[in-house]
């Protein structure tokens, strides 16, 4: 048999890739989670009814302001009015008939005695003939401000009341605008005006009583700032901003969404303009204000729905705490099954779980019934194998012996022997995977020889226990027959390598490099390590053995579960 071919061990088989564990979260974060799910549609609608109602909020505010603007153009409107009125009483004197304008001095200071301050008579070359801030027969100055001229002049070329811009005076050099009537005395023709100082105007601003941050400005016919109900004394006089002055040109009303006032700040601006002269009221409102509602109610839900995640995650984890303590019972529960030691639990509020910790507590009667059936199974064929072995000892005995040949019924029982005690070792295991240095151990004792084992340990699966078992035998019957020195053990050397694990069998005295005489028990050998587990034999002879394993083959590990007989290749030989 020495000049058999030794067959090629076949590759392992391809291992699948290990499946990627999922992402897992304890109950406490899935309790959040779900309080969040419950929390998050509500914030979301919170925001967005927020939203609706800001710009509901935005859009009154707005409507205010439009009725704020046109509230103030009805007051100067008046205001104007009456003054017109009062003028036109006076022209219409006959004082003003005849020209004597020092009795229309005197009649206006009777009537008008809130106004005696303010009158002024003008020629058609703006020469002043009448002016109340000037005491009577003191010399009145030539010129005048020249919108107050161009305010003369239309009210000359139309014979109609008009309002001026706004002006300095010559006298006291502050600025007013002015309401002119024309005048006949004769056949002269004058111009009559009351002048009306800034100050006059921003108290009818004040009293219109908006919010003290928005802000109420009149801009004349040019756009100049005549009045202000906020720091008139820094802007009065001033242009309006040019952006502004072009988005309100040629329109009477309406509204500007973004403009940068005179103070710097971005505003929403309603205007409108008098009746009773080109003048504009501006009502602007910071976008701050308009956006205030909308950003308090931002935060306010922010911090409602901070605090109520937070409530909400506080009590998950208090209320998950229960459900922990429920789930680490079944956890023990499920790894006490089939071990006869559940421990018993208290019973929870949770329906499914105590459906699975009923389920569990079958489970493990059930397992605990199997087992002791498998126990039984187990014991009764580890007793008829043991029978089986020891009828088949007796009669492999009594045939050999019959024949009188001791020495082949010597062999043939410690063959049976190595078998019976593979058979002994699984049936301690349970059939489970063998330590080979068990093994090892076992047959030095059993067959008189010292054994000591080096390397790594290797599991033998219980289809490899019985080859394995059989190989020690013949070497250990080999090394107590032939070998010189009883005292040195035998090393048994296992080592690990890319291919599979080396398994070296080596005598401690030097016997020569004498091969092994052809007969069973070589063959014996050859079979079990070449042809049942699939190995290499590199070296065989006198000083012992060494061979190459397939590790699965041996342990079992990424191998598929038939028994060894259904992983023959189709070409092996037999």
């Amino acid at each position: 048999m020495s000049g058999e071919a030794t067959p090629a061990a076949p590759p392992g088989p391809v291992r699948p890739p290990p499946a990627r564990r999922p992402f897992t979260l304890p109950i406490r974060w899935h309790l959040v989670v779900f309080a969040a799910l419950v929390l998050v549609p509500q914030i979301c609608l919170g925001v967005c009814l927020g939203g609706w109602y800001s710009d509901a909020e935005n859009r009154r505010l707005e409507e205010q302001a439009v009725a704020a603007s046109a509230a103030v153009r009805d007051q100067l409107d008046r205001e104007l009015e009456s003054m017109k009125a009062a003028l036109q009483a006076l022209a219409t004197s006959p004082n003003a008939a005849v020209g004597d304008f020092a009795a229309l001095r005197s009649q206006a200071e009777r009537l008008l005695p809130q106004r005696k301050a303010m009158l002024s008579v003008r020629d058609r070359e703006h020469r002043q003939v009448l002016n109340t801030l000037v005491p009577p027969g003191a010399p009145l100055p030539d010129g005048i401000d020249p919108a107050l001229a161009a305010a003369d002049e239309r009210v000359f070329e139309t014979d109609r009341s008009t309002v001026s811009d706004l002006f300095a005076s010559s006298i006291t050099k502050g600025l007013y605008t002015a309401v002119i009537v024309p005048l006949s005395a004769g056949d002269a023709r004058y111009a009559m005006s009351m002048a009306l100082p800034p100050a006059a105007v921003q108290d009818i601003l004040i009293r219109t009583r908006l919010p003290d941050t928005w802000t109420i400005t009149v801009l004349d016919a040019h756009d100049r700032v005549l009045a202000r109900s906020r720091e008139q004394a820094r802007f009065l006089g001033q242009p309006a901003p040019a952006r502004f002055a072009q988005d309100i040109a040629g329109r009477r009303d309406g509204m500007v969404h973004s403009v940068t006032g005179l103070d710097g700040t971005t505003q929403f601006a309603a205007f409108d303009t008098l009746d009773a002269s080109d003048w504009r009221v501006v009502v602007g409102v910071p976008h701050a204000v308009l956006n205030a509602p909308f950003r308090i109610l931002l935060v306010t839900i922010a911090a409602v729905a901070l605090l109520a995640l937070g409530t909400s995650a506080i009590l998950a984890r208090l209320y998950s705490l229960r459900l922990e303590r429920e789930v680490t019972s079944l956890q023990a529960m499920a790894a006490a099954t089939g071990s006869g030691r559940m421990a018993e639990r208290r019973p929870g509020r949770v329906r499914e779980l105590e459906a699975i910790a009923a389920a569990l507590r079958a489970s493990d009667a059930s397992l605990l019934e199997r087992n002791r059936t498998r126990d039984l199974l187990l014991a009764e064929l580890n007793h008829r194998v043991r029978n089986t072995l020891s009828v088949l000892l007796s009669v492999v005995n009594q045939t050999i012996r019959s024949g009188g040949d001791d020495a082949l019924a010597r062999k043939a029982a410690g063959r049976v022997m190595a078998l019976s005690r593979a058979h002994d070792l699984l049936s301690h295991a349970e059939w489970s995977p063998v330590a080979f240095s068990d093994l090892a151990r076992r047959t030095g004792e059993e067959e008189g020889v010292p054994l000591r084992y080096e390397g790594p340990e290797i599991l033998l699966r219980a289809e490899a226990v019985a080859p394995m078992a059989q190989v020690l035998h013949e070497l250990a019957v080999n090394r107590r027959r032939h070998g010189r020195e009883r005292v040195r053990p035998v090393v048994l050397r296992t080592a690990l390598e890319a291919d599979g694990v080396r398994i070296a069998w080596s005598l401690p005295e030097a016997e020569g490099r004498q091969p092994y005489l052809p007969g069973f028990g070589l063959r014996l050998v050859r079979m079990c390590l070449e042809r049942q587990l699939f190995g290499r034999i590199e070296r065989l002879d006198a000083d012992g053995l060494e061979a190459l394993m397939p590790l699965a083959f041996l342990s079992g590990e990424g191998m598929p579960s038939e028994p060894f007989a259904a992983r023959w290749h189709t070409g092996a030989p037999a």
